[in-house]
């Protein structure tokens, strides 16, 4: 079985790019798979089976909508040529080409949601290409469940909508309950929350319960010098350029913190879970709440209540014993986003034997 996956690129560190390299490489072994890049000839940034064939449609960046009809016609005779069986869209701006470049060659079309119906990003063609996908395309993959009911109330769907979850790291429980930093790992960028962050982090350091406790945030990306200029007036903050070796700093972490304004479905919880950190996190209208176990795993603090995430992670910060459970439950719920549990699902969509 012959199937391709088309992404704009995939040498950016970015959880889209590491999502759709872990399901490429536990797909590898059932299949012939088969890259499509718009415009991309870097090094992957995450590990990719050499098995997987990567073909780009163009040398050169290009316009989504500027170059529209070269990218259909070009990647219909892609799929064609390779003889494929399904094409997989990576992120739902991609649909509006990819969609009709798929019934042009006559095979089935599956879109891949990475942030949620509500989240355009300040584009309006991702709007767009969910449109075209809810009406045009054979299937749509979500991250939540709860994203499968904003699909559904807002575009009327044709397209039948799964809801398959990114996958966790193998479970590994590394934590330790002596651990005294709290981290917070993305893209330095006003979705991530940081700022509001750091505006906890401002109320906790005044906090005696804190003392010893060190805040690192590690990302890169343009509100650098902004969130840098706000640490400033902070003694304990760290804010750190990014790093594959993503388990040593896991290994370090205590609490792990997401102060997201919105998600899809976060790697960094995931990945926290899997490690067994204990986490903290805004409850952002999709991802957290079906990842963290509300005073089991975790905590769920109301969307942008910032003396609330600053009293919850101060609580947490104070309890060694609660630290300790938080982190056994967290490696018993990973199991949900397990490669196996996740890779059972995205063969059944496939159509692809045991």
């Amino acid at each position: 079985m012959n199937i391709g996956f088309v992404i704009h690129n995939i040498h950016l560190m970015g959880g889209t790019e590491r999502s759709a390299c872990a399901v490429m490489n536990g797909l590898a072994d059932k299949a012939q798979i088969h890259l499509i890049e718009v415009a991309g000839t870097d090094a992957p940034a995450y590990p990719l089976d050499p098995r997987i064939n990567r073909t780009c449609l163009f040398t050169h960046p290009v316009s989504l909508l500027n170059s529209w009809p070269r990218l259909t016609v070009r990647l219909a005779r892609l799929i064609r040529r390779l003889r494929l069986d399904a094409l997989v869209i990576v992120e739902s701006t991609h649909a509006l080409y990819a969609v009709l470049a798929a019934r042009i060659a006559g095979v089935r079309s599956i879109v891949w949601e990475h942030f949620n119906f509500n989240v355009l990003l300040g584009k309006k063609k991702r709007g767009w290409g969910r449109r075209v996908a809810a009406r045009w395309a054979n299937d749509v993959i979500t991250l939540t469940q709860r994203d499968i009911a904003l699909w559904t109330d807002a575009a009327c769907p044709k397209a039948h909508i799964t809801c398959i979850p990114n996958m966790a790291p193998a479970a590994s429980n590394i934590f330790s309950p002596t651990a005294h930093t709290v981290m917070a790992l993305g893209r330095l960028t006003t979705q991530k929350g940081f700022d509001r962050l750091l505006a906890a982090w401002h109320l906790i350091e005044a906090d005696p319960r804190s003392t010893d406790w060190m805040l690192q945030i590690v990302g890169e990306g343009p509100q650098q010098a902004s969130l840098s200029q706000q640490a400033e007036a902070m003694q304990r903050v760290r804010i750190q350029p990014p790093t594959k070796n993503v388990e040593k700093l896991y290994g370090d972490a205590g609490i792990v913190v997401s102060s997201s304004r919105y998600e899809g479905l976060p790697m960094v919880l995931l990945e926290a879970c899997a490690y067994g950190i204990p986490v903290v996190a805004f409850d952002c209208e999709t991802g957290p709440a079906e990842i963290i176990a509300h005073g089991e795993s975790g905590y769920l603090v109301p969307q942008g209540d910032i003396k609330g995430l600053a009293e919850t992670l101060l609580q947490l910060m104070a309890s060694p014993a609660l630290r300790q459970k938080f982190s056994q439950a967290a490696s018993k719920n990973s199991d949900r986003f397990s490669k196996i549990m996740v890779m059972q699902k995205w063969t059944t969509l496939l159509n692809i034997p045991n």
